[in-house]
């Protein structure tokens, strides 16, 4: 009896899988292949944009760093070069542009004053005592 019941249930078993043609079961595996290599594909594309993008953001990073260093802007690409090269070493772009700010003193920037003229004389020969003098006169 129970051989019976096994019998039949297996039966309907049977009854309710879906019968596929091999040649469409095939079909339908190529169409999966397909997906999955399209997939594949764009995966790889988008990895390829993410290591980009992570170059272009650490090289931003480095060349901010820099110029917070004090680092001239004409000797920023100069500078850049030898950061990455310290920056592969393990070390953070800030510590780099220190590095290189203490070791390239020629890369800094360069800061032009401009002289400061007081008209504060009091004097008759201070340089402005002539055109007091003029508008005294007025």
């Amino acid at each position: 009896m129970e051989t019976e019941e096994k019998i039949m249930e297996s039966e309907a078993v049977i009854e309710e899988t879906p019968k596929t043609n091999p040649i469409e079961a095939q079909y339908n595996e190529g169409l999966k292949n397909e997906e999955i290599k399209s997939l594949a594909a764009k995966v790889n594309e988008q990895s390829a944009q993410i290591e980009e993008l992570n170059q272009q953001l650490s090289d931003a990073k480095t060349r901010l760093a820099l110029l917070l260093a004090g680092i001239a802007q004409e000797k920023l690409d100069e500078s850049a070069a030898l950061a990455a090269g310290i920056c592969k070493a393990g070390r953070s772009p800030e510590e780099a542009a220190k590095e290189i700010a203490d070791a390239y003193p020629h890369l800094k920037a360069v800061k032009n004053e401009m002289p400061k003229f007081a008209a504060s004389g009091s004097g008759a020969d201070d340089g402005f005592s002539a055109v007091r003098r003029i508008f005294a006169k007025r």
